[in-house]
């Protein structure tokens, strides 16, 4: 477990960056008056970024045959993000950044052990039991809990 608590507190300071990202862009999206726009900086930033960090850090690229051999499925990522960058931008300035941030990751628990439950995209299964079940009510329960007024 203690090997563990490095990953641990990485997540959960990761975590942590993400209602921040929901509020910075939804004050670029303000700025702008479009949320593809946002997500279109958002992007070219965050390709900066990458580059730079590749560059840095000496990562190799991959072979044409690697990234041809990956799973179709595994592009999803990028598609996801997408939408992931525009919806925020659309939501928190309707709903807020807690409300957003609150019904995201419940979505993310849900499907997560769903993913995890049928093996999907490749992971190890982990069959969904009924501690897990209590887990997404509680969870569930504290979304309710942090959105009533």
């Amino acid at each position: 477990m203690k090997s563990n608590l490095i990953y641990l507190a990485m997540a959960l300071i990761t975590g942590a960056l993400i209602p921040i990202q929901a509020s910075t862009n939804a004050a670029f999206s303000k700025s702008v008056g479009n949320p593809f726009l946002t997500g279109l900086m958002v992007f070219i930033v965050g390709l900066i970024g990458m580059v730079a960090f590749i560059v840095i850090s000496g990562t190799a690229m991959p072979t044409t045959q690697q990234v041809i051999s990956a799973p179709l499925y595994s592009y999803l990522g990028g598609v996801i993000v997408v939408i992931y960058v525009i919806m925020i931008s659309v939501l928190v300035p309707r709903i807020g950044v807690g409300t957003s941030i609150a019904f995201i990751l419940t979505g993310q628990v849900i499907f997560a052990v769903i993913i995890d439950h049928f093996g999907l995209f490749n992971v190890v299964p982990r069959s969904i039991n009924f501690t897990r079940i209590i887990g997404l009510v509680l969870l569930i329960s504290g979304v309710y809990i942090v959105m009533k007024k």
